[in-house]
C-alpha cells in the first residue's frame, strides 16, 4: 500500500464547499438579523426616555415626579419625534442609523448607530450635557 500523501489541492476541493456553506451562511444570518427602523426607534425612544428621566427631571427636584409622568405618557410623541428626525442606511446585513434631535423643548441630541445581528453599537453619541453613552 504506498503511504499516505496529503495534497493541499485535494484538501481545498473537499474543505472548499463546507468553508462556502459557512461564509453564505454567516451572511444570510447577518441579513435575516438586520434590525428595522422599528426596532431602533423604540430602542431609542427608551434611551432617550431614559435619559430625560434621569438628566433633566432630576434637575428640578419639586417637579421630578410630575416630569417623570410627563415622559412617561408622552413615549408616542417621543417615538414620531425620533422617527422624523432619523435617516438609516440600510446595507443589507447591517444598517447605520443618524438621529439628530433639536427642538424647542427638548435638548439637542445626535446619534449615530450601528445595527447588526439585531443589537446596535452607539458609534456617537451626543447629549448637551456631555453624556455620550446611550
Amino acid at each position: 500500500m504506498p503511504p499516505f500523501r496529503f495534497s493541499q489541492h485535494s484538501f481545498w476541493r473537499r474543505s472548499c464547499p463546507g468553508y462556502v456553506a459557512i461564509f453564505l451562511s454567516t451572511l444570510g444570518v447577518l441579513a435575516l438579523t438586520n434590525p428595522d427602523h422599528h426596532y431602533y426607534e423604540s430602542y431609542v425612544t427608551d434611551a432617550l426616555s431614559d435619559y430625560l428621566i434621569e438628566k433633566v427631571c432630576h434637575r428640578f427636584p419639586e417637579f421630578t415626579e410630575s416630569c417623570n409622568r410627563f415622559v412617561i405618557e408622552h413615549e408616542a410623541e417621543l417615538m414620531e419625534i425620533v422617527r422624523d428626525h432619523t435617516q438609516r442606511a440600510n446595507f443589507g446585513l447591517f444598517s447605520t442609523y443618524t438621529t439628530e434631535i433639536a427642538l424647542p423643548m427638548i435638548p439637542a441630541v445626535k446619534i449615530h448607530m450601528l445595527g447588526i445581528t439585531a443589537r446596535f453599537f452607539p458609534l456617537d453619541v451626543q447629549f448637551p450635557d456631555g453624556t455620550n453613552d446611550i
